[in-house]
């Protein structure tokens, strides 16, 4: 039929709660990041961590990623219909590389007020601080955007 795909577990204890932490540290970049709570939205990233927009913007640190947010958010405002919106993330992978250290894969769709808008892959690399588990560099590339949305000018203009 094909090659065989590995199931990973059973899971010791410790990876269990890392997975369950690394978890809840991706879903908080979404519900953050839709609620345009920017100051929380950005501590999830750790001191050195990177949002790569694109490949074309990097935003480095939790002051630079909000600085980033905050005009990602007052850009998406005024695009007629774009919000309210939000995310919807799924086909998820996370591994493990260590105790402190997990890579992360998944697609996300963005549904705007006036239907999907963009789409795209974000790729993770994840380490556990004193803080908890954090953002190394969170790479997003958009694969998509429908045929009306603004969004595409608005990424376009905030990556140059």
């Amino acid at each position: 039929m094909g090659d065989a795909v590995s199931v990973p577990g059973p899971f010791e204890p410790e990876e269990v709660a890392a997975r369950l932490e690394v978890e809840q540290l991706l879903a908080r970049y979404t519900a953050l990041g839709d609620a345009g709570r920017v100051a929380d939205f950005a501590a999830l990233f750790a001191s050195d961590g990177v949002l790569d927009i694109a490949g074309r913007r990097l935003a480095v640190g939790p002051e630079e990623v909000r600085v980033f947010a905050e005009e990602a958010g007052a850009a998406m405002r005024s695009v007629p219909g774009l919000l309210p919106g939000g995310h919807h993330v799924s086909s998820r992978l996370v591994d493990l590389a260590g105790p402190g250290d997990a890579r992360s894969s998944s697609v996300f769709l963005f549904v705007a007020a006036s239907g999907p808008d963009h789409w795209g892959t974000y790729r993770d690399r994840l380490v556990r601080t004193a803080g908890g588990w954090r953002f190394a560099r969170r790479s997003v590339r958009f694969t998509g955007f429908a045929p009306e949305s603004g969004a595409a000018a608005v990424f376009d203009r905030l990556t140059r």
